[in-house]
């Protein structure tokens, strides 16, 4: 690869999950401290369960991927 080609964009989409699932992380714990000191503990729940529902969707699609790949590569049908 020379220097000059700009990174496959699949090279570059493993730390753009990551990122986006820290990013996620920070909000969320921000989100839900700031109900627990409004003594909103139910809504800071469901705030902290939202944000477990939102990552897991986005990691549900990484990991149908995975599978599908790895059927692909040992031939599994």
């Amino acid at each position: 690869m020379y220097l000059t080609e700009t990174p496959n964009r699949r090279q570059c989409d493993g730390i753009d999950i990551v990122f986006k699932i820290a990013g996620i992380g920070i909000l969320v714990a921000f989100a839900s401290q700031l109900l627990k000191q409004a003594g909103r503990d139910d809504i800071a729940m469901l705030t902290a369960l939202a944000g477990s529902v939102i990552v897991l969707g986005m990691l549900a699609v990484r990991i149908a991927n995975l599978f599908g790949s790895i059927k692909s590569v040992f031939e599994l049908y």
